[in-house]
């Protein structure tokens, strides 16, 4: 038995290492201890000595470019638009990305009871809207032709023909969306100089009094004192 062998009943501390091994090392591998202990000394080594980390880019901590308390609220600060007209605020919203969201089929349920809205599925339900409208298309279409009335010629038309539905209804959303913004900037508008128009009319009123101030009268009381 070697003679740096531990008795059993002698406590060894876990930062003594026998005088014949050397010094500890980064692996676990090069230490030179006894079979008896070793397993607990590696396992005091490894958790003195993390592993290092991985070269891996994939691997890499992603730190954050923007901290907190940071430049971000300036940012978001500066991205405010300064309004500039009276219906500027109108642009102050995020545009809509699918311009189809206007076709929401809210009137579909007006065409149908309450038997038929119970009975038949929103698909075969929505099939028939469809037709309706397709139809009194036809009918107001019909009614301008037997008028005399076409606004728009048939050869801007013929390009339109067999356009995807998907397609179509993009089309006709985004015409009713810049209606509905020239309809809010014509209110804008309107409000603007109806403001205006009350503001001349104080200022005018205001100007036409002073310049205009009633006389005063003064009446003598004294001849009838007696």
């Amino acid at each position: 038995m070697n003679s740096y062998y531990p008795d059993s009943n002698v406590s060894i501390s876990n930062n003594l290492v026998p005088p014949s091994c050397p010094a500890i090392k980064t692996e676990v591998s090069q230490i030179c201890l006894p079979d008896a202990s070793s397993q607990r000394v590696a396992s005091l080594v490894a958790s003195a000595n993390p592993p290092p980390l991985s070269s891996d880019p994939s691997r890499s901590i992603q730190r954050d470019p923007c901290p907190r308390g940071g430049s971000s609220s300036a940012n978001s600060s500066s991205s405010r638009a300064s309004i500039v007209h009276p219906y500027a605020r109108l642009y102050a919203k995020k545009e809509e990305g699918k311009r189809r969201k206007i076709w929401n089929h809210a009137l579909e349920k007006s065409l149908f009871n309450p038997f038929e809205l119970s009975s038949l599925g929103a698909p075969h339900r929505r099939t028939i809207y469809m037709a309706s409208l397709e139809a009194h298309v036809d009918e107001l279409h019909a009614q301008l032709l037997s008028l005399g009335y076409w606004p728009v010629s048939f050869e801007s038309l013929e390009p339109f023909k067999g356009l995807n539905s998907k397609t179509a209804k993009s089309m006709v959303a985004g015409l009713q969306y810049d209606s509905s913004q020239t309809k809010l900037r014509l209110l804008e508008l309107q409000r603007a100089n109806e403001g205006l128009e009350r503001s001349l009319m104080n200022r005018t009123f205001s100007e036409t009094s002073k310049n205009h101030e009633l006389p005063s009268l003064n009446f003598d009381y004294s001849e009838y004192a007696d």
